[in-house]
C-alpha cells in the first residue's frame, strides 16, 4: 500500500500544479477572482503540501547534494528572471505606453482631446452599446481616453443581452455610445476620435454660446455646401457646443447681447457707418469680433485704426516657391511660422491663404491697445500694390512701393476685455481650404480664443486617411511574379552559387 502511495503522490503534485495554473490563467482572462479561480488554487495548494509533507525526509537529503545545489542556483536564478518579468509586465499593465508609427499618427489621440481630458473638472459615464464580439476598436479608443483622465469611465453593454438597460436609454441601433456628465447627454454613432471628442465638449459645457456670422454684404453663405459657401466652418464651430446664428445689423441695429462672437466673414462690400459703429460699440463693453477682411474691399480703415490695425491695399505675393509644390500659384502665400500667442501656440500646420492682403499693427495705435501680429508669411514674399500687373501675371517686386515680406497677414487686437482678431483673407476658411492642412485648426482656435475656451486650442483630431494602395491587373500581375516565382527562384540560384563555390574550394 505504501509503495502504491510513493507512486500516486507525484501524479498528485503534478495535477495540484495544474489546479493552480487553471485558476490563476482564469484570473488572467478575466481580471475577476471567481469561486472557482479560489478553489482550483487552494485545492491545488493542499495536493503539492501534501507531496511535499509526504517526501520530506526524501526532498532533505536530494537537497544535500551537490547537483541540486547547483541546480538550485539555476532554479533560483530563474525564479528571479520570472519575477522581474512579472513585475515588468505588472507596471506595463497599470501603465501602459503605446507607440504609433503611423504617418497621420491615426493611433494616438489629438492635442486636443488630451487637452481635454487633462483639464476635465466633472465625471465622465460612457456607456457604449455594442455586441459582445464587436467592442474591439471602441474599446481600444476609449482605453485611450480614459489613460489621460481619471474622471474619464467607460462601460460596454451587449443590447442584446440587457434590453432594458438599451430601453432605459433609448437604444434603437447597435454601435452607440452615450456621454453623461452632469445631466447633459450626447450621443455617438460612430467610432472616431473627433466624434467622441465633440461629445465630450458638449456634455462638460454647462452653457452654449452663440457666434453670430454677419450678413447682407456678400459674405459666403454659411449654409451653402459648396466650394465657397461656410458651411464646414458652421459645422466646426456648433461641433464645439456653439450655437451659430446669422445677423443682419441693418436690421438688428445693434449686436445681441447674448453674441459670445461677432464673425465678419469676407464681406464684398463695405458696410454701412451705421453698422460699423454697431460693432465698434460691442466691442466697447468688452466684445468679441473676427474679422476677415479681402483685397479691395474699402471701408475699413478708419475702424480698424481705432484698434491699432493697418489694412493694406495690396495683394500678398508668395515667391518662395512653397505653394507650387501644392499646386498652387504665388497669390496663395503660406505661414509655417508663427508668431508668440495662445492662438498658434504649438501649432505646426501650415496654413493656406488664397489672395490676401496684408494687416499690420500701426506705429501711432491708441495707447491702451495691445495689438500684435500672428501670422506672417515667409521673407520671399511681398504686397503687391500693382493689382493690374498682378492680373496679368507679370506683377514684379518693386521694393520702393511694395511692402516687403516677411509680411503680416492677422494681427491680434485686446483692450480690457475686448478681443479683436483679423486676418486679410475670408477664402481659408471657406468649404474649398477649410479641410486643408492647419486651415480648419486656425480658424477654430481663433474661434476658442475669442471665447475664452483656451483648453480647445489645439490640433484637433482628423478623420483616418484611407492609405491602401490599389493596384490595377498589370501590376498585380507582376507583384504575383515577383513573390511566387522571382523571389523562390532567386534564393534557388543562390544557393546553388554558393554550392558550387563551396565545391571548388
Amino acid at each position: 500500500m505504501k509503495n502504491q502511495m510513493k507512486k500516486i503522490i507525484p501524479y498528485g503534485a503534478l495535477l495540484g500544479l495544474v489546479l493552480i495554473l487553471v485558476g490563476l490563467g482564469q484570473y488572467g482572462i478575466s481580471r475577476i477572482w471567481k469561486l472557482f479561480s479560489w478553489i482550483t488554487v487552494v485545492l491545488g495548494a493542499v495536493f503539492i503540501l501534501f507531496y511535499l509533507a509526504f517526501n520530506f525526509s526524501e526532498l532533505k537529503r536530494k537537497l544535500s547534494l551537490r547537483s541540486v545545489k547547483y541546480g538550485g542556483n539555476a532554479l533560483a536564478t530563474a525564479l528571479i528572471l520570472l519575477l522581474i518579468l512579472a513585475g515588468l509586465n505588472f507596471i506595463a499593465n497599470r501603465h501602459p505606453l503605446r507607440l504609433d508609427f503611423t504617418a497621420g499618427k491615426q493611433f494616438s489621440l489629438s492635442d486636443q482631446t488630451k487637452s481635454v481630458l487633462k483639464k476635465l473638472q466633472k465625471d465622465v459615464q460612457v456607456t457604449a452599446f455594442y455586441q459582445d464580439n464587436k467592442q474591439d476598436a471602441m474599446a481600444s479608443l476609449l482605453k485611450s481616453y480614459r489613460s489621460h483622465s481619471t474622471r474619464f469611465s467607460y462601460d460596454f453593454v451587449d443590447p442584446d443581452k440587457k434590453p432594458a438597460l438599451a430601453k432605459q436609454y433609448g437604444i434603437t441601433s447597435y454601435n452607440t455610445a452615450v456621454l453623461e456628465c452632469g445631466g447633459n447627454t450626447e450621443r455617438v454613432t460612430t467610432q472616431q476620435e473627433q466624434d467622441v471628442t465633440n461629445a465630450l465638449i458638449k456634455v462638460t459645457r454647462d452653457a452654449q454660446k452663440v457666434v453670430y456670422f454677419l450678413q447682407g454684404h456678400g459674405e459666403p453663405d454659411i449654409d451653402d455646401p459648396e466650394r465657397g459657401g461656410y458651411a464646414s466652418a458652421k459645422k466646426a464651430v456648433e461641433n464645439e457646443n456653439y450655437s451659430v446664428q446669422k445677423i443682419s445689423l441693418a436690421e438688428k441695429k445693434s449686436v445681441p447681447h447674448d453674441c459670445a462672437i461677432l464673425v465678419v466673414n469676407g464681406p464684398q462690400k463695405s458696410p454701412f457707418p451705421s453698422e460699423l459703429d454697431s460693432i465698434q460699440t460691442y466691442l466697447e463693453r468688452g466684445g468679441r469680433a473676427f474679422l476677415l477682411v479681402d483685397p479691395e474691399v474699402p471701408g475699413f480703415d478708419a475702424f480698424l485704426k481705432k484698434w491699432g490695425i493697418k489694412p493694406g491695399n495690396d495683394v500678398v505675393v508668395d515667391n518662395s516657391g512653397m505653394g507650387q509644390l501644392f499646386g498652387m500659384g504665388p497669390a496663395v502665400p503660406l505661414v509655417s511660422n508663427y508668431e508668440s500667442h495662445p492662438i498658434t501656440e504649438r501649432f505646426r500646420l501650415m496654413t493656406f491663404f488664397p489672395y490676401a492682403r496684408s494687416m499690420t499693427v500701426l506705429d501711432d495705435k491708441p495707447a491702451e491697445v495691445a495689438a500684435q501680429s500672428v501670422l506672417k508669411t515667409s521673407e520671399y514674399s511681398w504686397g503687391e500694390t500693382d493689382l493690374v500687373q498682378l492680373r496679368k501675371n507679370t506683377a514684379r517686386n518693386d521694393k520702393n512701393r511694395d511692402l516687403q515680406g516677411p509680411v503680416s497677414l492677422g494681427v491680434v487686437s485686446t483692450r480690457g476685455n475686448t478681443r479683436l482678431v483679423v486676418i486679410g483673407d475670408s477664402d481659408f476658411g471657406n468649404n474649398s481650404y477649410f479641410s486643408v492642412q492647419g486651415n480648419g485648426d486656425l480658424f477654430m482656435n481663433v474661434v476658442s480664443w475669442l471665447a475664452g475656451q483656451e483648453d480647445l486650442i489645439s490640433i484637433r483630431a482628423k478623420k483616418p486617411e484611407d492609405r491602401r494602395v490599389f493596384l490595377n491587373a498589370q501590376a498585380m500581375r507582376l507583384t504575383w511574379i515577383l513573390t511566387f516565382i522571382g523571389m523562390p527562384l532567386a534564393a534557388a540560384v543562390a544557393g546553388i552559387w554558393i554550392t558550387l563555390r563551396r565545391r571548388k574550394a
